[in-house]
């Protein structure tokens, strides 16, 4: 159970997608790591636009939150699930908080969905992830993203 203060909202999922066979061929890495930053990119974009209509100054990328995102969403897609806590036991309050965010933190997940425009409409449409969305008190956000399998990891901390 999280603390006062903290909020981790459940991510959504489309059916699971096939993780074997011709259907799961892993994306060369020098692409994956261009569609990772593009997606991530206008995730960040479009998360600062919901934010400035909802009266709440931008947030700024946190590469240590990033690297986390990016870190929960790889490990995700490479073991096929889709949670807040990793395979380690480790929750995205502690992960968050390794990064040095400990009192206001928030994690967005979604899988299956092939662009930013997508996932964020979905997480528009949920309240507890449009509430971190729209959340003043964060200041600083990492997006993780792999297309294998679509995962995406929104990392907030304030």
């Amino acid at each position: 159970m999280a603390s006062l203060g903290r909020r981790t909202v459940i991510g959504i999922a489309l059916v699971p997608l096939l993780f074997c066979g011709a259907a799961a061929a892993a994306v060369p890495a020098a692409h994956a790591a261009s569609s990772a930053g593009n997606a991530a990119a206008d995730v960040i974009a479009r998360t600062n636009a919901i934010r400035q209509e909802a009266g709440c100054a931008p947030v700024k990328v946190d590469e240590r939150l990033r690297s986390i995102a990016q870190e929960h969403a790889t490990d995700m897609a490479r073991h096929g699930y889709l949670e807040h806590e990793d395979r380690d036991g480790t929750s995205s309050d502690e992960r968050i908080g390794s990064a040095g965010y400990d009192t206001v933190t928030g994690e967005n997940l979604a899988h299956g969905y092939a662009s930013a425009a997508e996932v964020m409409n979905v997480w528009m449409r949920s309240a507890g992830h449009r509430e971190n969305l729209e959340d003043c008190a964060f200041t600083h956000i990492g997006v993780g993203y792999s297309p294998n399998g679509h995962y995406w990891v929104q990392d907030f901390g304030g």
